[in-house]
């Protein structure tokens, strides 16, 4: 009687631990698969510029990193009126409404690109509160509430793990370069706390660890080879803290190149490419799926859009053809169609675009080129109005092309 008792036990707990590995997304061969263990295909958005702003989409300089426009604002505003400013576009610029328009035209996710330094006592958008686990810990509430899984995305790592300004970063992979082994414990330290925070969550889908590691500028026959063995010392230190969550890896050259990938080293690990043309090296599709078969590994294109709807739909046409999970780039833009949603240009943005390209020889220029307190002042007070989703524009530039309703 014992005896059978231990067995019946024993069916109880192994039925019990296959329940609970379900409650999470993850991978089955080629395919993600949902919570529910069945096959689901991944049809999402990015929330680009919101917990790192990049230039080019609100029409600033892109020839800037993002920090140095920071140091711009803080420049045309004042330190206090900067860090107020950001404040509040932190609060506003992604909110509830933002993510249930989202979930009503048809995405099943969210990507969601952040700093680093939102968890670092780091100065970043005017300040040095770390920010990054309260906004993080809401975006996700409210997905939850809206039925929407979330993947979280380092765009910007310690030490730059690209050398361009898409990192907020410098001009060389620091992170990559010998002697970076305090950028790569610091990258290190943010993840895994970030994981002991959402390790029980199910609406987290993964963690994309590295937003476009290594560009082809550097000495990538030195550093292309150090990204792979990275991602390991990195999953090891997650899955101390979270073994339920997909891990998403990157590859070198603008996530193109998987040519430095070996065999899968942890059982739940999805392959990301960005896609923004077929023309430049590492842009076949035929490329990709053959590192899916040879690896039986899914592959996610993590990136997407800015171009033409023709090009949006043979990007999405072939990942749904291949259950491949996709994210367009981005879902706001100022005064910008190719999103899904049109922040409009407030009065006098112009003042603060045309002040962030212009090239002063002299300091004397630029002190000279300011343009007037008042009008910058409002201008920004009027995009934080602009931005907000019920002032915001629906844009149809690639509902089609997406699919969506």
């Amino acid at each position: 009687m014992k005896k059978v008792f231990i067995i019946i036990l024993f069916i109880m707990l192994s039925i019990s631990n296959i329940l609970l590995a379900q409650d999470f997304y993850s991978t089955k061969g080629r395919t993600i698969v949902d919570p529910e263990g069945e096959v689901i295909q991944l049809r999402g958005v990015s929330l680009g510029f919101w917990l790192m702003p990049e230039g080019y989409w609100w029409n600033l300089s892109n020839d800037l990193t993002p920090k140095e426009y920071y140091y711009l604002f803080s420049d045309l505003l004042g330190p206090e009126g900067s860090r107020t400013f950001w404040r509040k576009f932190q609060d506003t610029f992604i909110t509830h409404e933002d993510i249930r328009y989202i979930k009503q035209v048809g995405f099943n996710h969210v990507r969601v690109p952040f700093d680093y330094r939102l968890f670092v006592n780091e100065y970043f958008l005017g300040s040095y509160e770390p920010r990054g686990i309260e906004l993080l810990d809401r975006v996700v509430n409210w997905c939850r509430e809206e039925g929407l899984g979330v993947i979280l995305d380092m765009h910007a790592a310690p030490g730059s793990q690209a050398g361009w300004h898409s990192d907020d970063g410098n001009t060389h992979a620091w992170l990559f370069e010998d002697g970076g082994d305090v950028y790569q414990q610091q990258t290190i330290d943010v993840w895994t706390a970030i994981a002991e925070k959402f390790a029980d969550n199910p609406t987290i889908i993964g963690y994309d660890l590295i937003n476009e590691p290594i560009h082809q500028f550097c000495d990538t026959t030195k550093l292309y080879p150090r990204l792979e063995p990275f991602y390991k010392k990195l999953t090891n230190a997650i899955r101390v803290v979270d073994e339920n969550h997909i891990l998403f890896l990157a590859g070198v050259h603008w996530n193109r190149n998987f040519d430095y990938f070996t065999e899968p080293f942890d059982p739940k690990l999805v392959y990301v490419t960005h896609l923004y043309n077929f023309e430049h090296a590492y842009t076949s599709l035929e490329y990709y799926d053959a590192f899916s078969e040879k690896h039986n590994v899914p592959i996610w294109l993590g990136e997407f859009g800015e171009r033409s709807p023709e090009f949006v739909k043979t990007c999405r046409t072939w990942c749904e053809k291949n259950k491949y999970a996709w994210t367009l780039w981005s879902f706001k833009k100022l005064n910008n169609d190719h999103c899904i949603v049109q922040i409009p240009a407030p009065e006098n943005w112009n003042l603060i675009s045309d002040y962030s390209k212009a090239c002063f020889n002299k300091y004397v220029e630029r002190v000279q080129g300011r343009p007037d307190l008042d009008l910058v002042r409002k201008a920004f007070e009027d995009f934080l109005i602009n931005c907000r989703f019920e002032n915001t524009v629906p844009s149809k530039f690639y509902f089609d092309a997406l699919g969506l309703e």
